[in-house]
C-alpha cells in the first residue's frame, strides 16, 4: 500500500499501515517500537523511516502488554476541578512528558459510606502512582502500600507510613501572614478560620497560627480558631456570627481564598470596612483573590512546582526502589495586597 493511499483515507495511521508500507509483519513493527534486539538493524532502520514519514504515533497502551514497563504514571485526585488541581496537573504533566512518561488521571471516587475507592491501581496499566491525599488517616495510604506500586503522596506527609511525600510549608506561610497582621492588631484580635478539621493543610496552618502567636507570648483562645470547610459560604457564616458577637474587627487569616472572600463579602454587607476595620489574608493566590475589591492578600502556593517535583520523586523511586523514603516541603510566599494593608506601607 503506497503512502499516498494511506494518507488519502483520512483515518489515523495505524500499525497495520506502517507494516504494509515497510513490507514487514505487524509483529516486526511492534518489536521495533519496543526496541527489541531481535530485529535486524537494516530492517529496524527501514521501519523507523516509515514511521517518521507517515507520522505514526504508537499507542502507549499497546506497549503495556509487550513490556513490564508502560511508561505511564497514574495520578489519582480527589476531584478534577479547582485552580489548586489545575496547576498541579499542569506541572506534573509537563515534567512527565519531559522524562518520557505519560500521565493517566482519575478521581478517587467515594463509596456510599463515604470511604475512598480502594481499587485505583491498575498494575497492568501504570508503572507508578501519584496520589493526592488530604487526610493523614486516609485508608487509601494502606491500599497503595499493599499494592507494591511505587507511589508518591501529594499534599499530606505520609513518609512515616513508608510513602514518599511532597507537601507545602504551611507553617512558614502562616507565620509570615501572622507576623504581617500583628503589625496592626493585637494578638487577641487575630483569628484563624480553617477548612475541614481533618484536612492536613488546615491542621498545619492552624498549628502554625498557634505557634506564631505563642512566639509573641500569647496563648490562643478557642474562639480564635474555628474550623468549617473550604467555601465562600463558610466564610460568610463565620463573619456573620462574629458580627453578632460584636467581634468582627481586627484581623483574620483564612485557610483558603474562598473562605477569605466569603468573610470580605459578609463584612461589606455588614458595613465593616476592609482593611480599615478588618484585615484579611487568604491562602492559594487563586484567581478570585485578584478579582475581589479590595484585592486579597494571600499566601501563594507553588502548585505547578509541586506536581513537577512529585513526578521527579516518583521516577527516582522507580529507578531506585530501595532508596530511603523522604518528605519534601515546598516554600510558600506571602503576597501583600489591599485587604490587609495599603500596597505601599
Amino acid at each position: 500500500m503506497p503512502p499516498e493511499e494511506i494518507s488519502s483515507t483520512g483515518s489515523p495511521i495505524s500499525i497495520r499501515d506502517v507494516a504494509a508500507t515497510a513490507g514487514v509483519s505487524i509483529a516486526t513493527v511492534s518489536r521495533v517500537i519496543n526496541d527489541s534486539p531481535a530485529v535486524a538493524q537494516t530492517t529496524a532502520a527501514k521501519v523507523r523511516e516509515v514511521i517518521a514519514r507517515l507520522g505514526y504515533v504508537p499507542n502507549p497502551m499497546a506497549k503495556v502488554f509487550s513490556s513490564r514497563e508502560s511508561h505511564i504514571i497514574g495520578l489519582a485526585l480527589p476531584r478534577f476541578h479547582g485552580e489548586f488541581m489545575t496547576w498541579l496537573l499542569h506541572g506534573a504533566d509537563e515534567e512527565a512528558t519531559k522524562l518520557g512518561y505519560h500521565l493517566m488521571m482519575t478521581t478517587i471516587a467515594k463509596s456510599e459510606d463515604g470511604s475512598a475507592r480502594s481499587h485505583i491501581v491498575g498494575s497492568l496499566l501504570i508503572d507508578a502512582l501519584l496520589v493526592v491525599i488530604t487526610e493523614q488517616d486516609d485508608p487509601l495510604a494502606e491500599d497503595v502500600l499493599a499494592s507494591g506500586v511505587p507511589t508518591v503522596v501529594l499534599d499530606t506527609d505520609m513518609s512515616r507510613q513508608g510513602l514518599d511525600s511532597v507537601i507545602l510549608d504551611n507553617e512558614r506561610g502562616t507565620r509570615e501572614a501572622v507576623d504581617h497582621l500583628l503589625r496592626w492588631v493585637e494578638p487577641s484580635s487575630l483569628y484563624f478560620v480553617g477548612g475541614p478539621p481533618q484536612n492536613f493543610d488546615t491542621q498545619q496552618r492552624a498549628k502554625g497560627f498557634v505557634t506564631a502567636l505563642e512566639a509573641r507570648g500569647w496563648k490562643v483562645t478557642p474562639e480564635q480558631i474555628e474550623m468549617g470547610d473550604y467555601s465562600i459560604e463558610w466564610g460568610k457564616e463565620w463573619a456573620i456570627r462574629m458580627s453578632r458577637r460584636g467581634k468582627l474587627s481586627g484581623a483574620v487569616l483564612a485557610a483558603n481564598d474562598k473562605i477569605a472572600c466569603g468573610i470580605m463579602h459578609a463584612a461589606g454587607d455588614l458595613k465593616v470596612a476592609v482593611p480599615d476595620q478588618l484585615r484579611v489574608i487568604g491562602f492559594n493566590d487563586s484567581q478570585i483573590s485578584r478579582l475581589v475589591r479590595p484585592r486579597l492578600s494571600t499566601v501563594a502556593l507553588p502548585m505547578a512546582e509541586m506536581g513537577a517535583l512529585a513526578v521527579r520523586t516518583l521516577v527516582r523511586r522507580i529507578e531506585h526502589p530501595n532508596a530511603e523514603v523522604h518528605c519534601t516541603k515546598l516554600p510558600t510566599k506571602l503576597l501583600i495586597r489591599e485587604s490587609s494593608t495599603a500596597v505601599h506601607f
